[in-house]
């Protein structure tokens, strides 16, 4: 055998022998069976128990068995390719299980090089032991027969279909339903065992087990479950580390006879479990129904998926939603939330013939997050932040020196943004999507500049709808589809199209006001006070400047013309715009004029009658109103705006024969003013 195929072949067999990548958790998935798939129908069978060797490969040739018994150093071989390159498993087999999605990109990125196959073991094994035992099974997988029947081409390696099912099955297990498994089944003793037992009892669906100590993780078929004393039961397992019929998992029993600990002796070399690792040791196990499923409804398993990943390269993060409520804390990177829909999903592997040790895995931590939310990262270490959030059609990419960043990414809502908040940081923005009729790849790199005011915007880009918006661009430099832009070619917007579904924190559903402040929201009236947390503050006093921008935009924003800027505030904002435009309009006079004072109701509705064009109300119906409150004379300077504002519905009064004109208005009655004046609410 040449020098080249020895190589192919440690690397091909090293993969065999090693472990699965990640763990983790989700929600209860229902399998899902594809048109025309057969039913798990299996065969009745008059054996007694089901033996290891059902599901041992291991593999042969026309020379030898190929063990790591027999060929040790393998695991040392497998970093590498046969040009001395790192090895990962090629983009294709992630492919064949996520398609050609930006998960599936995103994924196969992440991955620094390849830490084995042993998952991807362990479920083919499984999977061909219960293939075999279906009725109409013909073309349900790429390979058929018993395990330890297969051989491998070795002078074909990479187009070798037992070596592609173990690679494709191998990252099936970032399928958030697999990672949910892991963390949902995690110390489930007693659960553990009863699934065993299952399988031993019927021969069918054979249960995957999962093992891990601080930074290793392996995977194991359990077989049988043997009671060896009162204080031990033993798992038996096929481990394809060490194929052979004498390995197990020890659950040990206190004297009430409940299980509080397991045990494993690892590659014959290192024992496993709480009793060594009493803080990184954790066992769980994933149902056949779960992992088959992961393969027969591929690729489309995840096309609908509640959960989405963040990857982030700090050790100490905070993560917070729109709400601005802490959903999780990463200290010195252990992740830790008291959501059971949160849940991390941490790399690791271990090698049969190498040293076991922990893996580094470059300081990322990967964090499960529900979708339909937005989250925002505090970066708590020093140096630059790097995330990403993967749905499954899209993904956000960042760099940038600032501690924050905002994510709202959602393949439902047709929404993938970013929002960086601090003011001078470096930034490089990718937004990826394979949704139809959209940009498939936009860039952004630039700084972000000083805000202007407390209505100015962080930098912000987002993808809605097959839509591109941005605030803030400045200098950016901006590439669609690999060709520079200029950003003035992204229209702005990102963050009123954000804000349609993103919910204030104070405004609530059951508000009287928030029709109201979602029509504003959604026609560029209004962005609220804060964005982390996002805050509209229905009850603070409306000013003079937020009312008359408010105004100003329900006008579609027109550039003021006719008369020169008599007052102190910057004309190039969107405050000195609107009293610019006010003054033109005569809203408002050259003197007397403070945008800070808090604006009365009078006022208010003086400003909309006035937008109005000031039209005169009837003798009749002016006294009719004014008969009701006791508040407002016919003398009064805003009495035609008051009569007018209530004969429209835009206000009733405060009770009813009060109207309290001098009362001052709050940011939620000015939205409701201007959502009955030219909203959806208008008569």
């Amino acid at each position: 055998m040449n020098k080249r195929i020895q190589r192919a072949l440690s690397v091909l067999m090293a993969g065999f022998l090693l472990v699965p990548q990640f763990a983790a958790a989700v929600a209860d998935v229902d399998p899902v069976e594809e048109e025309d798939s057969p039913v798990i129908a299996p065969f009745v069978s008059q054996a007694e128990e089901v033996k290891w060797s059902d599901l041992a490969f291991p593999f042969v040739n026309s020379e030898k068995e190929v063990t790591s018994k027999n060929m040790p150093g393998f695991g040392y071989e497998a970093y590498s390719t046969a040009d001395g390159e790192p090895y990962k498993i090629p983009f294709e087999r992630y492919t064949e299980i996520f398609s050609q999605t930006a998960q599936a990109i995103a994924y196969y990125n992440s991955t620094e090089k390849w830490k084995g196959s042993c998952y991807g073991m362990a479920v083919v094994a499984a999977l061909l032991y219960q293939h075999q035992r279906q009725l109409n099974s013909t073309g349900h997988l790429p390979v058929t027969g018993r395990p330890g029947e297969l051989t491998v081409d070795i002078g074909n390696l990479e187009k070798d279909a037992l070596v592609q099912f173990i690679e494709a099955i191998q990252v099936s297990q970032q399928d958030s339903i697999i990672q949910h498994d892991y963390a949902k089944n995690k110390d489930r003793y007693d659960d553990l065992v009863s699934e065993v037992r299952a399988f031993q009892r019927s021969m069918d669906f054979p249960v995957l087990i999962a093992i891990g100590v601080t930074g290793q993780a392996h995977a194991l078929i359990g077989y049988k479950v043997v009671e060896y004393s009162a204080t031990e039961t033993r798992i038996m397992v096929y481990d394809c580390n060490l194929p052979g019929p004498d390995r197990w998992i020890t659950l040990e029993k206190d004297t009430q006879g409940h299980y509080y600990r397991w045990y494993y002796r690892m590659n014959d070399t290192q024992d496993w479990g709480p009793k060594y690792d009493p803080k990184g040791s954790w066992i769980s196990y994933v149902p056949y129904s779960d992992f088959y499923q992961t393969w027969i409804n591929r690729p489309d398993v995840n096309g609908n998926s509640k959960e989405q990943l963040l990857t982030v390269n700090t050790t100490n993060a905070l993560i917070t939603d729109e709400y601005g409520e802490k959903t999780v804390e990463i200290l010195d990177g252990v992740v830790y939330t008291t959501e059971d829909n949160i849940y991390p999903m941490v790399n690791l592997a271990v090698t049969a013939d190498a040293p076991l040790t922990p893996e580094d895995n470059s300081g990322k931590v990967y964090v499960w997050l529900p979708t339909g939310h937005q989250y925002t990262v505090y970066n708590r270490n020093s140096g630059p932040l790097e995330a990403t959030m993967v749905h499954v059609k899209q993904y956000a990419n960042v760099s940038t020196t600032g501690r924050t960043v905002s994510f709202y990414v959602d393949d439902a809502q047709n929404l993938n943004a970013v929002e960086i908040g601090d003011p001078g940081a470096k930034y490089e923005i990718e937004l990826y999507s394979t949704l139809p009729n959209t940009t498939k790849v936009v860039r952004l790199k630039g700084t972000t500049t000083l805000m202007v005011s407390a209505e100015s915007n962080p930098l912000s880009l987002a993808q809605v709808s097959g839509n591109l918006y941005g605030d803030n661009l400045n200098n950016a430099v901006v590439t669609l589809e690999g060709a520079e832009a200029s950003p003035a070619s992204v229209p702005e917007g990102a963050h009123v199209k954000i804000d349609t579904f993103l919910p204030f924190t104070d405004v609530p559903a059951s508000s009287s006001y928030y029709e109201a402040v979602r029509w504003a929201v959604e026609n560029g009236i209004t962005k609220g006070t804060s964005y982390n947390p996002k805050r509209f503050s229905p009850n603070s006093p409306c000013k003079h400047n937020h009312i008359l921008t408010f105004l100003w935009r329900a006008n579609n924003a027109p550039d003021p013309v006719g008369k020169t800027n008599p007052f102190s505030l910057n004309p190039d904002s969107d405050f000195g715009k609107a009293a610019l435009w006010a003054y033109s309009r005569n809203l408002i006079s050259s003197t007397g004029y403070n945008g800070y004072k808090d604006c009365t109701r009078a006022e208010a509705v003086m400003y909309l009658w006035k937008c109005a064009k000031s039209p005169t109300v009837k003798a009749s119906v002016l006294e009719e109103v004014l008969e009701r409150f006791t508040d407002v004379s016919p003398t009064d300077d805003c009495a035609q705006a008051v009569v007018w504002a209530v004969t429209l519905g835009i206000t009733k009064g405060t009770t009813d024969t009060t109207f309290s004109p001098d009362r001052v208005c709050t940011r939620g009655q000015i939205v409701t003013f201007l959502y009955r004046c030219y909203g959806e609410g208008a008569a």
